[in-house]
């Protein structure tokens, strides 16, 4: 019997090989990656649809409901619960009634700067910078000693051409008694007709004399006005209520109502500003002019206080362009009176849209029905 030797080696390669095998498998799905990456590409697809691409306010709420109806899908009821985007849709609602945004300057209607109509030198100065004035108040003095002098002048003048006159007159009436009795004796035959004719002349040359008189009386009196208005003009008044923005001049420095070649004489004490006057002015292009009506509503902030917003309306729009610019100026009306509204400030104004009173409504309507019969 024959036995073979390799049998060992044969029974080795019958045996089990229980060597770990390793299996390739698909990771597992991470839920929670999906969910933050669906949510930032969100987030990021409307802000900039926002920024590029502006929707009205129905095709937000629509994409906001399609959006949220996505999300229900992907995200946890915890999410869902939270509605992050309907602010902004209100935020779109609130400036829909906005056509136009312009900036513009406040500016007064009534500014003056207070001057005097004569020239002299300033003894006075009764203002400040911020001080509140009233109408006619005495805010300067110039030195009016010629000027009083003139008036005591005038006053002599007049006293003496009235005391002329009180003379003539009392002569006129002793002549007219005269007169009478000389004509009674005359008709009585017991003096000339020449004597009663050198009577009637002297008469008459009398009234001539007193109406000259009482002519020289009155221009007399018109000397005195004058002078006293001129010794008046000493004194600076303010021409109405108002603020003083700014002091020109100083006690002792000559001010006159012209310009001076040598620049030592001032045209003015100070300026006055009435605060109620104040408004908006504002410069529109002609490409936009069609959106700006008067009695338009528009809302105001000023640049100092950005949070603050001011009613306002449109007052006129000047009927006249600057060519250079290719801008049409806006008057605007403040319906709000405050303290801090000061002249010179910068200023953002909102034209609103009124229908009401909106005289391009009809406008816009026509051209859409056009466009739709067209198509």
């Amino acid at each position: 019997m024959t036995i073979n030797n390799n049998t060992p080696l044969e029974l080795s390669k019958l045996s089990i090989d229980r060597t770990p095998e390793i299996k390739t498998t698909w990771l597992s799905v991470n839920y929670t990656g999906i969910l933050i990456f669906t949510l930032l590409s969100t987030s990021l697809y409307f802000v900039g649809q926002t920024l590029f691409f502006p929707m009205t306010a129905a095709e937000t709420a629509t994409h906001i409901l399609t959006s949220n109806k996505q999300l229900d899908e992907l995200t946890p009821s915890s999410i869902q619960q939270s509605p992050p985007l309907v602010a902004h849709s209100k935020i779109v609602d609130k400036t829909d009634n906005i056509v136009l945004d312009a900036s513009g300057h406040v500016v007064a209607r009534r500014i003056a700067t207070v001057s005097s109509r004569v020239t002299g030198k300033l003894n006075r100065l009764n203002i400040e910078e911020g001080q509140r004035v009233s109408k006619s108040e005495i805010i300067a003095e110039l030195d009016d000693k010629q000027a009083a002098i003139s008036y005591q002048l005038a006053l002599a003048e007049l006293s003496a051409k009235q005391a002329s006159f009180d003379e003539f007159t009392l002569l006129l009436k002793q002549q007219t008694l005269r007169f009478k009795r000389n004509k009674s004796l005359a008709n009585s035959q017991l003096i000339s007709e020449q004597l009663l004719e050198d009577s009637a002349f002297r008469n008459a040359q009398l009234t001539i004399q007193i109406r000259n008189k009482q002519a020289m009386v009155h221009s007399a009196e018109q000397r005195v006005e004058l002078a006293k208005y001129l010794l008046n003009q000493h004194k600076i008044r303010a021409p109405f209520d108002g603020v003083v923005i700014s002091k020109n001049a100083q006690v002792g420095e000559l001010i006159s109502a012209g310009s001076s070649g040598g620049g030592f004489i001032r045209t003015g004490v100070g300026t006055i500003v009435d605060m109620s006057s104040l408004e908006i002015e504002v410069e529109v292009g002609e490409s936009y002019i069609n959106r700006v009506y008067p009695g338009q509503k528009v809302i105001a902030k000023l640049d100092a206080y950005p949070q603050w917003k001011i009613n306002s309306e449109v007052v006129a729009v000047i009927p006249t362009a600057d060519r250079q610019k290719a801008s049409i100026k806006v008057r605007v009306k403040l319906l709000e009176i405050d303290s801090r509204v000061l002249p010179d400030m910068g200023v953002k104004v909102s034209f609103m849209k009124n229908s009401d009173n909106s005289p391009y409504e009809s406008v816009d309507s026509s051209k859409a029905e056009t466009d739709i019969a067209a198509l």
